[in-house]
């Protein structure tokens, strides 16, 4: 696995982490169905502009339309899910309940792409797991519904990683991201229309930049799958819990517990020994 494919993900995993910390905020005047549909819609305007600014239109091209609307519908319940969940649970528990994703897409990658895992990725994924555990283990406080909503969420992700893992190696990542936008808004315009907030006055600008903070997390993330195994790049993925659980504390006061703390030791250092590998070979 290449250097550049850890620093990708790591990126990406900073502004995942940011958007989470973003979508926590605007749930205190929008519904999720309105921010999922404006994170897409923004996102389908601003690659269209890119596109035709730098004149890629073969960019347009794609023979793995039914790739894309799967990885689409895989996206959309994803975020729908999981931005739901963070009117229950916290912006921590909500990533971190979330990283069950390593367990499904570790499950499909060997399922569907035919990779091999080997005793040393099988261990690390139980390390990092354990680190997952800890942070999440349940308090009075536990809302079970936010729980069930990141599970689901997490699984989806899982389906769109096993997507992305295809696409990011026969097409332009600009064109999953298009993709992927187009479709989704669409998804949600068709099924949601009715909750669809239109009246974007005042958190026009945060929408906007939310939407922004998305696409730079999916840019990082896709390319990040281009070269690597899929294992791989997904445990090194859970440097979002880090970063996720320092934006809650700085920015929304949310509590550290202090086993989450060993949990985030735990993670720290399932991805350092995955970078050490990756500088080595």
């Amino acid at each position: 696995m290449k250097i550049l494919n850890v620093y990708n993900q790591v990126l990406s995993c900073i502004f995942f982490a940011l958007l989470g910390l973003q979508v926590k905020l605007l749930l205190d005047d929008f519904n999720a169905e309105t921010i999922v549909f404006f994170r897409s819609f923004f996102g389908f305007i601003l690659m269209m502009i890119l596109i035709f600014s730098q004149k890629k239109m073969q960019l347009f091209k794609t023979q793995n339309l039914k790739i894309h609307l799967l990885r689409s519908i895989f996206g959309t319940l994803a975020m729908y899910f999981g931005y739901s969940s963070l009117q229950y649970i916290s912006l921590s528990e909500a990533t971190s309940i979330g990283y069950t994703k390593v367990l499904f897409s570790s499950l499909m990658a060997i399922i569907f792409l035919k990779e091999r895992i080997n005793f040393h990725s099988l261990f690390l994924i139980f390390f990092g797991f354990l680190g997952v555990f800890l942070i999440t283990l349940p308090t009075q406080e536990t809302n079970l519904l936010g729980i069930y909503m990141s599970i689901f969420s997490a699984i989806c992700v899982a389906g769109g990683i096993i997507s992305i893992s295809y696409l990011a190696k026969i097409e332009n990542t600009l064109t999953v991201i298009l993709y992927h936008s187009f479709i989704s808004s669409c998804i949600f315009l068709f099924f949601f229309r009715d909750q669809i907030n239109l009246d974007l006055k005042i958190n026009f600008f945060y929408l906007l930049l939310l939407t922004f903070t998305a696409l730079a997390g999916q840019y990082f993330n896709s390319e990040s799958y281009k070269y690597g195994k899929t294992n791989k790049i997904a445990i090194l993925s859970y440097t979002r819990i880090i970063f996720a659980t320092f934006f809650g504390f700085i920015f929304l006061g949310e509590n550290v517990k202090s086993l989450a703390i060993l949990g985030i030791i735990f993670i720290a250092m399932t991805t350092y020994f995955i970078k050490a590998r990756a500088e080595k070979s």
